[in-house]
């Protein structure tokens, strides 16, 4: 009697249930695509975003690419990468901003924003040139 007692006991281990106490295995690669970063696009004829992925590699995603995770791109631009996930994944649809430092977005527009500043070349710091 103890035999059957324990091998009913054992028989849920063995048949491969999943432990009720720990969340359901996703399907869906929500939590590989949390850590992928949009860091930059390359314009042209067909953009192409820089990713940085949750293992570190760099990707180059065109619209309409496959991943390996079963989504699809959908768009990008300067700001913004859209992937669309497959069937009854959550959240249908990821997307990203592109993140870059300031001084990377202000890198050209810093030599153009120090011939407008209005101090001309003959004034100096603190002064206002009247006098």
């Amino acid at each position: 009697m103890r035999v059957k007692c324990g091998l009913l006991l054992l028989l849920p281990l063995l048949l491969g249930m999943r432990d009720p106490f720990q969340p359901p295995a996703s399907r869906c690669p929500d939590t590989v695509l949390r850590q992928w970063r949009y860091v930059g696009v390359v314009l042209g004829k067909l953009p192409v975003a820089i990713v940085r992925d949750e293992t570190s590699r760099w990707l180059r995603l065109r619209p309409g690419d496959t991943l390996a995770q079963g989504g699809r791109v959908k768009a990008l631009d300067e700001k913004e990468l859209v992937i669309d996930m497959p069937g009854a994944c959550e959240p249908p649809q990821w997307r990203w901003q592109r993140q870059g430092k300031k001084q990377d977005e202000n890198r050209d527009r810093g030599i153009t924003a120090d011939r407008q500043s209005g101090a001309g070349r003959g004034a100096r710091p603190g002064k206002s040139g009247r006098g």
